[in-house]
């Protein structure tokens, strides 16, 4: 069974990405929450009506009226038994599912939040069909309020002279029958087979419509049943949502049709977060609300005074959502097993125009404040961190996003001494793998992002040489602008940028590989400076001569790297270097 919140996304970008292809099949758990009653209920209490009636108190209705009138349960006959014209019949029935003054004033019988999600997305024309066991009208109600009229045929006859389904904007069929029509199927007898046309009419909608299934429980809806089992379409995905755990037929039907099973805990909250998914992926076509400019502007507002830190939390927030739905939406979906050499520049480039605002919002946060917002850095790197990220996948185009929002945050705070924000990103900022919460460290670094087959194509590659660190030139050269707001001299920003490199590898061996490996930068080799003749460019070697003048006082120490130990430090220097030692030589 799937998780819930990554089922819902997948089936959000599913439906948003072929409008009109997936049906719904609706049982009575879809009104349940309008307290209208199932068929059977109202079978049920029909019969104890007539007990009363005849001054019975059986203790088992249905064996009850089997002994005493020697027949099945049907709608008919009870309605004869305690009716006389059609008139008192339909008011009998209206009774069932028709409000009185006082269910009107608790919102019982009307249409529940999930019978108005659906009316939205039919409005927006991504569900044209519907096959519903219910015979109350609430569905009906919401799409009348939604300025729609939807073509319902609730019998054989109205399925003769229907128009094709593929020309009207939304279809119901009700499989059962209407309230309103005392023909509708209610008994095991009724349910167990339904007339010819009917199947073939049933199996040609099931044949060219996917199908999401919600509120139904297969058990007694014989005929239905057939039905599905006779479903050969396999161009569509079965979804099925599931309160708590599928049972008996329900459970041999769903691994049938290999259904995708969705937990949820009610129709209602269902709905409602499928529709906000889908209209979240609609809003991602509008245009940004704003321009990086205005982002920054603020930001730097929100951080003038804590009176705005709800503010810049929602802000951020809101930010980071939209980035997510887009980067999980089928536009980035697979991307990797898509990819061309000329496919590759323009999937980066995207990236970077995805983040831009987010980047912003963010290196400003990183450069201004001291520490006191650092969790939306954390914040941010979590909730973006690619959906089944794994320690086993060892490159991951997906991981891009995440490697460019590391290096400016990263690269900023060093910049600015913020290291509250370094260690927001570098040290507490996890992702699950599988039961374990690791370091995200893991997964977010130079050496995890592009497979060997992508690197030449890199416009920084140079083919007139060989290239030590590829990918890190590549982000020097794509950061340079990036963090330009905050670092606009350019011989501090390759300054920094080496420390950068330098302290995530030295932090990566300490949180992760101890003395069996750890990620190179560029430092290592460029021009002048080749880590084989016993030199790092002056810029490290500064920074780290300051910080160990500072001893345990370092504030690099002091907000948590390296377990607060400049001898835990000293000892992961060593060890590093001593791995750079031995990769340089293989290059000169």
């Amino acid at each position: 069974m799937s998780n819930f919140r990554d089922a819902i996304i997948k089936l959000a970008f599913t439906i948003y990405s072929s409008p009109g292809v997936y049906a719904l099949l609706l049982g009575s758990g879809i009104s349940r929450d309008a307290r209208i009653p199932t068929g059977w209920e109202i079978t049920l209490d029909l019969i104890g009506k007539i007990a009363t009636i005849e001054k019975a108190k059986p203790k088992d209705l249905e064996k009850w009226y089997q002994g005493r009138y020697h027949e099945s349960p049907n709608y008919t006959n009870l309605l004869k038994k305690l009716t006389r014209t059609s008139t008192e019949r339909a008011n009998l029935l209206r009774s069932y599912f028709e409000p009185t003054m006082e269910e009107r004033e608790e919102n019982l019988k009307s249409p529940t939040p999930a019978h108005r999600c659906i009316a939205k997305l039919i409005k927006y024309g991504y569900i044209r069909m519907i096959l519903t066991t219910n015979f109350d009208r609430l569905l009906e109600k919401a799409l009348l309020e939604a300025d729609i009229t939807p073509t319902i045929i609730s019998t054989e006859d109205e399925m003769k002279g229907a128009m094709p389904f593929a020309h009207n904007n939304c279809t119901i069929i009700k499989l059962h029958g209407d309230y309103k029509d005392t023909r509708i199927k209610n008994t095991p007898e009724e349910l167990a087979k339904y007339p010819k046309k009917v199947d073939k009419y049933l199996d040609r909608v099931l044949d060219e419509f996917g199908l999401i299934i919600c509120g139904w429980s297969a058990e007694y809806d014989i005929a239905l049943r057939g039905a599905l089992y006779r479903r050969k379409n396999r161009r569509f995905s079965t979804y099925w949502t599931v309160k708590g755990k599928l049972y008996g037929e329900a459970n041999k039907l769903s691994n049938h049709l290999i259904a995708e099973q969705i937990p949820i805990e009610s129709a209602n909250k269902f709905f409602t977060q499928l529709l906000e998914k889908i209209e979240a992926l609609k809003d991602i076509k509008k245009p940004h609300p704003l321009t990086l400019p205005l982002a920054i502007a603020t930001t730097k507002k929100y951080l003038s005074e804590d009176k705005y830190r709800i503010k810049l939390h929602d802000f951020v927030s809101e930010e980071v959502e939209r980035i997510y739905c887009i980067f999980n939406s089928e536009r980035f979906a697979n991307v990797e097993n898509n990819l061309t050499k000329e496919t590759f520049q323009k999937s980066l480039n995207e990236y970077e125009e995805i983040l831009s605002i987010l980047l912003g919002i963010l290196n400003t946060i990183t450069y201004f404040n001291k520490g006191q917002y650092s969790d939306l850095i954390k914040l941010s790197m979590e909730r973006l961190i690619p959906q089944g990220s794994t320690v086993r996948d060892y490159c991951s185009i997906n991981r891009f996003p995440l490697l460019i929002l590391s290096y400016s945050i990263g690269i900023i705070a060093l910049a600015s001494e913020n290291y509250k924000n370094l260690a927001a990103l570098l040290l507490y900022s996890y992702f699950q793998d599988g039961d374990e919460k690791k370091h995200i460290i893991k997964v977010v670094n130079s050496q995890s992002v592009f497979e060997d087959r992508w690197i030449k194509s890199l416009p920084t590659y140079q083919y007139n040489g060989i290239p030590h660190t590829p990918i890190n030139d590549y982000l020097y050269s794509c950061m340079r602008e990036i963090v330009k707001t905050y670092l606009p001299d350019d011989k501090k920003y390759e300054e920094f940028f080496d420390i950068f490199e330098y302290l995530a590898g030295l932090i990566y061996l300490d949180l992760l590989n101890k003395d069996r490996g750890s990620t190179i930068g560029r430092f290592a080799w460029k021009r002048g400076t080749p880590f084989i003749r016993g030199r790092l460019p002056q810029s490290i070697e500064v920074f780290l001569e300051n910080g160990l003048k500072q001893g345990d006082n370092w504030p690099l120490l002091k907000v948590g790297f390296f377990k607060s130990s400049i001898k835990r430090f000293e000892k992961c220097r060593e060890v590093y270097e001593s791995l750079l030692k031995k990769i340089s030589e293989n290059w000169f």
